[in-house]
């Protein structure tokens, strides 16, 4: 994909150009080139000014839209999440509906490489209780762990469910296995996310779906 963090050119307004338009491009190529910059070196040994160079803008442009570091990184995985917000009711109302949802999520990854590795490396940094995206990331685990507990027990309650279903369990399971398949993907592109989450989920149905679900 071809960006002004990737040629190297510096963004400027063309005649003509909408100054709104001419702002939200040079926002977009200072987040692509933050994405790159993080995801390849981490946030650490990341700086404004390195963003801005990749991005091709003054450090104080970036600084207009960005106020700080932390700002910049924060924006950056709200990228990250708006890439997975295709619609859940795509998947309709099944018992294993939020589950079909994440195998989708991993065919889509399988494209974005970028962000796969920005996330990826977010996960070891975030660990430490003092990174600034430790909060983003166990908020991140608690809201989809959460969706996938909820989708079950919502599920038993109907009666699609096995009533003896570990919820919490199946669900960390599922999301650990992402997580390490999205590791494993990025050290072997030959690995199929999609396939291997639509197995999983496959026999997660086997084995705790009821015989009328």
């Amino acid at each position: 994909m071809s960006t002004a963090a990737h040629d190297g050119r510096s963004v400027r307004r063309r005649p003509g150009r909408p100054r709104g338009q001419d702002s939200a491009v040079v926002r977009e190529a200072a987040l692509r080139a933050a994405i790159d910059l993080i995801a390849r070196q981490g946030f650490a040994a990341t700086s404004m000014a390195q963003v801005a160079a990749a991005a091709g803008i003054s450090p104080s442009g970036l600084a207009h839209h960005f106020s700080s570091k932390k700002a910049l990184l924060g924006a950056v995985l709200d990228h990250r999440d708006a890439a997975d917000s295709d619609p859940r009711a795509a998947f309709g109302d099944g018992p294993w509906a939020d589950f079909e949802h994440l195998t989708h999520v991993a065919q889509l990854n399988q494209g974005r490489r970028q962000l796969v590795h920005l996330y990826t490396t977010m996960i070891g940094e975030a660990a430490t209780a003092e990174h600034p995206a430790h909060e983003w990331m166990l908020g991140h685990y608690s809201v989809v762990v959460g969706m996938l507990v909820d989708g079950i027990r919502a599920a038993q309650r109907e009666g699609h469910v096995r009533a003896d279903a570990p919820a919490e369990r199946i669900a960390r399971t599922t999301v650990a296995l992402m997580d390490g398949l999205q590791v494993q993907w990025l050290l072997d592109p030959e690995i199929d996310m999609g396939a291997a989450m639509a197995e999983h989920v496959e026999e997660l149905k086997q084995k705790w779906s009821t015989a009328g679900a």
